[in-house]
């Protein structure tokens, strides 16, 4: 969060590139028609100045008393100038057009087909059969081993590898896939064999998803650049009637000015710089959502998160990693570690929900990998009940394959040995015997009694805002699984950012108040609303707007909609409901709703980029103007040569501030499309820095400018 390269994104394969292209130079000649031109003001003005100079210069004589015809090599200049100006503001707009042009192109080069290996049935035997990714279908079952690239997306079944997903998510590091885990098509296996379910049929995957996205996307000026536009014209009537008023008083008083060098003056004084990049500042925030997965239905949500003060963020999916996690196996007296995590390893075998692979993960990293493993095919399960609130196995005699003695830490689990005569050991490990796990009440009552520490380290979980899970064998309680909301990486950070910043968050959670204030105090976040149903954000939206408050929220299913509609600034999954993302303003393609703060966060930098524009190009003409006005009449009024503190002559200042005014805009585009550097602080400090830098700045760098090129002027 130190700055915008935080912020950004992680780019995609040939991400957008911003370098000027044969299509990017016909475009910007292209929108250098008036027609195309007139939507903006400024630089529409700057082209009929171009016209009219252009004019004097093919025929002077139709401009006395305010032409020489002897200056029209000068008015040629002029006139070039000025044509460079505009068609450096039509650069500016179709290289930020490009950007999500390009991101759509880049996304389209990852959907090529690619040979998979369609797992197949025959003769009650399983094969491998290659077939193209084109031709899958959800539903088929595909086999991944290492460097294989999934066709489409799809569901890991079996087996535990690490997956390359940079190319989708920009993150570099692989992720681990197991079980019951997502995989996106265009991913790469980087180690071991997946078997995975394909989940979407061609043309309905992520990328294809995030394609129509962002082709279908539009982005109309939003309210904050529609009343910059209103400011600009106001400042174009007034320099304007100045401009005017100058030439009535040259040719009444016979002051012998130049109409082209009212016309220089004139167009320095506009704020061309703010005028030429303001369409590129906003398209570059939506392109800047679009390399975060963000798609954004307008540029006024992007804005509007920028004016944003309050976040309401669910614990769940936004603060937490969305399920609780298995973080510890805790024995109790006469009981080891490793016995209590093979139980639970054998319990969790086929319980499918997130907390039961996260107790199978726990267990594989640790080593627990129990000796019963070939007893499981013909065990009897005991699927979860609400009314006795346990799950479990039970284990028949088991005839086959165990795994070897020997070393406990797992290395080497992964070997097989054939049964040959059983030790009684092994004979015990192959008798029949029931493993449960559960409520810690339950099990308490399924066993009749309990070792000493079971209530002790009950009370202790639940005091700390966590869950204990009971573990029992043949009906003793052996130890406890402790499970906990893990807090999402980085979250900590990006909380204490957003309230840098003044932006209050708030926290809605449908877990009991206990669990709600851990989380909530562990993350620093001071307001929570605990026992929440997903229609009370309605209700909680309303009370913050109501207060005049402008507020962020993130959702995901129907109930969400109304409150999604009803936020400034609603952030939809893109797995969530259909009437949910018509709801939104923003949809996630990636469902992380943690990334409302990163919503937030590039609104804010978007309006302090406009802005700090802003203030460089209104401070840059009081330089332009200190540097052609003294010169203009200084003939009639010598002692107006006290204020050209810069020494130009008539042409070298009048050329010297126009190129200048030209330079800066393309300058300025890498700024513009990338924004100003930004690090989360109080508004009125962030006001401060940009206005001594680029405030400040504006004035003093035309002043240097414009002589550095009056120098290489009179060089050349």
């Amino acid at each position: 969060m130190a700055d915008s390269g935080a912020m950004s994104g992680a780019a995609l394969p040939d991400a957008p590139r911003r370098a000027v292209n044969g299509r990017v130079l016909k475009d910007s000649v292209v929108r250098m028609s008036p027609g195309r031109l007139v939507s903006n003001p400024v630089m529409f003005i700057v082209e009929l100045c171009f016209f009219l100079v252009a004019a004097m210069a093919v025929y002077p004589r139709g401009f006395v008393p305010v032409a020489t015809p002897s200056e029209t090599p000068f008015y040629v200049e002029v006139a070039v100038t000025l044509l460079v100006t505009v068609w450096f503001s039509t650069l500016a707009d179709a290289l930020a057009e490009q950007q999500a042009e390009s991101t759509a192109r880049s996304l389209r080069r990852l959907e090529t087909s690619v040979l998979s290996k369609k797992v197949v049935t025959k003769e009650w035997s399983r094969e491998t059969v290659p077939t193209p990714s084109k031709d899958l279908r959800k539903g088929d079952l595909v086999l991944l081993e290492n460097g294989d690239v999934v066709p489409l997306d799809a569901e890991v079944l079996e087996g535990i590898a690490m997956v390359d997903e940079s190319l989708m998510t920009g993150e570099s590091t692989p992720v681990r896939k197991a079980p019951g885990d997502a995989l996106i098509g265009g991913a790469r296996v980087v180690s071991d064999t997946l078997t995975a379910r394909v989940t979407a049929n061609p043309g309905e995957t992520y990328i294809d998803q995030m394609i129509r996205m962002v082709e279908s996307s539009k982005r109309p000026k939003t309210p904050n650049e529609q009343a910059v536009t209103i400011v600009l014209i106001g400042l174009t009537a007034i320099f304007t009637i100045i401009i005017l008023s100058l030439l009535g008083l040259s040719i009444t008083l016979g002051l012998g000015g130049d109409l082209s060098v009212l016309i220089a003056l004139y167009v320095c004084l506009l704020p061309t710089t703010i005028g030429a990049l303001l369409p590129a500042i906003g398209l570059s925030g939506v392109s800047r959502l679009y390399g975060r997965r963000i798609v954004a239905k307008s540029g006024r949500a992007i804005e509007t998160a920028g004016d944003t003060d309050v976040i309401l963020l669910d614990k769940t999916g936004t603060i937490t990693v969305g399920n609780r996690q298995a973080v510890e196996f805790i024995p109790f007296e006469g009981h080891t570690e490793s016995e209590v995590g093979e139980a639970a390893f054998l319990s969790s075998w086929y319980d499918d929900t997130p907390e039961g692979r996260s107790v199978i993960r726990l267990a594989h990293e640790k080593g627990f990998l129990p000796r019963e493993l070939n007893s499981l095919a013909p065990s009897e399960v005991y699927e979860f009940s609400a009314s006795t609130r346990t799950s479990g196995i039970k284990l028949g005699r088991g005839f086959g394959f165990i795994l070897p003695k020997g070393d406990k830490s797992g290395k080497d689990r992964g070997r097989l040995r054939r049964k040959a005569a059983m030790s009684s050991e092994e004979e015990e490990a192959a008798s029949e015997y029931e493993i449960l796990k559960g409520a810690p009440d339950s099990i308490r009552k399924l066993s009749g009694n309990v070792p000493p520490g079971f209530d002790k380290t009950v009370e202790s979980i639940s005091a700390a805002g966590e869950t204990p899970m009971a573990i029992a064998k043949n009906g003793e309680p052996i130890g406890i699984i402790r499970l906990k909301d893990v807090l999402k990486p980085g979250i900590e950070e990006k909380v204490q950012a957003v309230k840098m910043m003044g932006i209050r968050p708030v926290m809605i959670t449908g877990d009991q108040p206990l669990t709600a204030k851990s989380i909530a105090s562990e993350v620093g976040i001071s307001e929570y609303v605990p026992m929440a149903k997903p229609e009370d954000k309605f209700r909680i939206v309303q009370a913050e707007q109501a207060q005049t408050h402008v507020a962020a929220m993130i959702g995901d299913g129907t109930n969400d909609a109304p409150a999604l509609a009803l936020a400034d600034v609603g952030l939809a999954m893109n797995s969530g409901t259909e009437a949910a993302k018509e709801a939104a303003n923003m949809v996630d393609l990636e469902s992380n709703p943690a990334k409302i703060i990163e919503v937030v966060l590039l609104g804010k930098q978007l309006l302090m980029t406009r802005g700090a524009v802003t203030a460089f190009s209104i401070a840059n003409d009081v330089a332009k103007y200190f540097a052609i006005m003294p010169v203009i009449f200084a003939a009639a009024y010598p002692q107006l040569s006290a204020f050209n503190i810069l020494g130009l002559g008539l042409h070298s200042a009048v050329l010297s501030a126009l190129i200048f005014n030209a330079v800066i805009i393309p300058l300025l585009i890498p700024l513009s499309m990338r924004g100003v550097k930004f690090r989360p602080a109080s508004t009125m400090s962030l006001f401060l820095r940009n206005t001594m830098i680029y405030g400040v700045g504006g004035v003093v760098v035309p002043f240097v400018g414009i002589k550095a090129i009056d120098v290489l002027i009179s060089v050349i």
